[in-house]
This record gives structure tokens, sequence and C-alpha cells, in this order.
């Protein structure tokens, strides 16, 4: 059956979260006076440990942003109230152009002129969408989306397959004619699923894209390729 609409996450998907956690790093190493490594490392750490808390905890879309501002703030040994300030200052100096991965605007202008609809569905970790669809939309990613929702918006956390199920609700396309892109196994491909979506899971390190067309999934090494695997699925 034909696909009517692709929804993408955003984090390492559009966007590349790692250029925003270099500058968090060195921004919290400025102000904190320690090694640089050492708050690259404490920042890992507590990605792992979030993402762990947003999958498998008991808190919303909204408290993980809080929790995991916790988390960051006890591996570097300062209070929640600095941790905001540190990400706050990251994100005025980041420059949302770096963030754009060179394929994600050429994809987005090809499914548009192939009358695709499209949109996104986000979590969130660290800072609240408010801060992501800034930047979404300074790099013209939004003028494409026809609907837009993130975890925090709606406190449901991917990968619930209630966020996934709303999506289609809002916009108008029932979920086996919807193909969802994102860099996760568990928050993307296994929300999409369960929803009964196709799932397409990017993975820039791969050689070569897979394409399991009989359980709905696609396996892409760049965002140029959603193109093959939505013919196929």
């Amino acid at each position: 059956m034909p696909i009517k609409a692709v929804a993408f996450d955003v984090w390492n998907t559009l966007l590349n979260i790692d250029e925003v956690f270099e500058q968090i790093a060195h921004t919290a190493s400025d102000r904190l006076k320690i090694n640089l490594q050492e708050v690259v490392k404490s920042i890992a750490h507590a990605y792992s440990s979030s993402k762990t808390l947003r999958r498998y905890g008991e808190v919303d879309g909204f408290q993980i942003v809080l929790e995991s501002q916790k988390i960051l703030a006890r591996e570097l040994s300062i209070d929640v109230d600095e941790v905001v300030e540190i990400i706050n200052e990251a994100l005025s100096l980041v420059d949302a152009n770096d963030l754009l991965f060179d394929d994600a605007r050429e994809i987005l202008k090809i499914l548009g002129r192939l009358g695709f609809k499209m949109g996104i569905i986000g979590n969130v970790v660290f800072w609240s969408s408010i801060y992501t669809r800034r930047i979404l939309k300074q790099v013209g990613v939004l003028d494409y989306m026809d609907v837009v929702m993130f975890s925090d918006e709606l406190r449901i956390n991917k990968p619930d397959r209630r966020i996934f199920l709303k999506f289609s609700r809002e916009i108008g396309v029932e979920p086996s004619y919807i193909a969802y892109v994102g860099d996760s196994i568990i928050e993307d491909v296994g929300g999409a699923l369960s929803a009964g979506m196709r799932a397409i899971y990017i993975d820039r390190s791969r050689k070569e894209k897979i394409i399991l067309g009989d359980v709905g999934i696609a396996i892409i090494t760049n965002l140029l390729e959603v193109v093959d695997a939505l013919d196929s699925l």
C-alpha cells in the first residue's frame, strides 16, 4: 500500500545533537574550570542515563527535561540552576545552520515535490522543545511540516504508541500509510511499528541500505535513500 505521509525524528535524524553537546561541554568546561574531556564523559553518561529513564521510567515527556537536568547536575557536581544556565548559554552560541545534516533539506524538498504530507514526532532531553522548534524554524525545516509534536508538549515519550497514533489523527492519514524516519531502534522503529506505521531506521555509519518490505522496515545510510525506501515499503 502506498505511503502518503512521512514523519521524522529530530535529533540525529534531521539535526546533529553532537554539535549541541560539544557546545554544552565547552561552555561547562569554561564556566566550571573542569577538564573538557571529563565534561564530555559526564554529558555522555547523563545522556545515556536520561534515555534509559525516558524509555523505561515512570516519567512523562515534560518531566524528562527536569529529570535529565538533575542527572547532568549530579554528573557535574553542580546545582540544577547552573546546569540550566549552561544549557541556555550553549544553545544561544550554537549556529543553527551547523546542526542541520546536509541531506535533510534536500530530502524535504524532494518529498514536498512528490506530494507527501510531512511531520515531526520528537522526544526531548536536557532542554524543552521550545528551543528545538526555534532551531527548526531558523533552518527552514518547519516550512515543510504539516504537523509537529514533541513529547514534552504531549507528556508522552516515544516509544509510547500513543504519540504516534496522535500524529496519525492530526495529519489525517491512517498509520499503515505513514513511514517514520529515525535513528533509534527502540524509540523510533519500535514505537512506529507498535502503532502500525512503517519504520525507516537511519544509520549513517552503514555502507549500504537494506529494505525489508515484508515487515515494513528499511535501514538507510542517508536521508536521500528515504525515497527508495518509500517505494519498497
